[in-house]
């Protein structure tokens, strides 16, 4: 399944290494990821999530605040593999592995045996998943190069993360299925409402960018969250785009909160390989 980054043979695995035919090698680190990650695939020197973001985003997602996101994702995954009785998924931009990781055990529940691979440009956010979840493939590889066979996955999963159709068409199979997760326009609404004086309701249609794939279904899902703890607020905020682009003063006035009631709201649109 996983091929080289170098030259794009097929790797095989021998022992703690996974090698090519051309004598190109890669580390099994201790932890179970793979590093496939060229240097001139980076966009800086330390691509994707540094350690702070992975441990905030870690720390929000185990206190299960998103579960509800988590399932309807599952669920739709089941009702489009449900005829099938083995299936290989790719999660692109996998973070720290929650989704993932709930993913594999959903399935496996239902009978469906679920080989995945989770693949994240961030280093630190794969060493997070592979210390934690195991029996996951976990690479350190970037979207626009991705280290797998041609038509090799049945299922992608890319939520709240770029999208580059290409590599996605390349690597699904014939009516293969690919999953974009990602944000409604009220998602986090009061919470934006604490940071800036002037809110702007905006959401992502990808149907404009994946004009090559059939477009299924959009599944919007929307509920509510009381964060409880001041902790986890700030976990919350510094997970999200928003800690790049607001005033200081509305991150202030967050961050002395001791909880936060807010809407939550994701579009799950499915497409299928034509």
């Amino acid at each position: 399944m996983l091929i080289c980054p170098v030259c794009g043979e097929k790797l095989e695995k021998n022992k703690r290494k996974y090698l090519c035919k051309n004598n190109h090698n890669f580390d099994i680190s201790k932890w179970g990821h793979t590093n496939l990650l060229l240097s001139n695939q980076k966009n800086s020197k330390i691509p994707g999530d540094n350690k702070e973001m992975v441990k905030s985003r870690k720390m929000f997602l185990e206190a299960d605040y998103y579960k509800e996101i988590s399932l309807v994702v599952n669920k739709t995954i089941e009702k489009l593999v449900k005829d099938k009785k083995e299936i290989k998924v790719l999660d692109i931009g996998c973070g720290e592995g929650y989704y993932t990781n709930n993913l594999k055990l959903y399935l496996e529940e239902k009978g469906i045996k679920t080989t995945i691979y989770g693949i994240d440009i961030s280093k630190e956010a794969i060493i997070a998943a592979a210390k934690q979840h195991k029996n996951i493939e976990w690479i350190v590889a970037s979207a626009s190069s991705l280290p797998l066979e041609d038509e090799s996955i049945d299922i992608i999963l890319c939520m709240f993360a770029k999208i580059i159709p290409e590599e996605k068409m390349r690597v699904l199979k014939k009516d293969g299925k690919f999953l974009v997760v990602s944000t409604g326009e009220n998602h986090l609404l009061q919470l934006k409402e604490v940071v800036y004086d002037k809110v702007r309701k905006e959401y992502y249609e990808p149907e404009k960018d994946l004009e090559m794939f059939s477009h299924l279904e959009k599944i919007n899902m929307k509920s509510k969250i009381k964060v409880k703890e001041n902790e986890n607020i700030k976990n919350l905020f510094n997970m999200t785009p928003y800690r790049w682009r607001s005033p200081q003063k509305g991150i202030e006035k967050l961050f002395e909160l001791k909880e936060l009631e807010t809407e939550i709201e994701v579009n799950v649109d499915v497409f299928e390989k034509r």
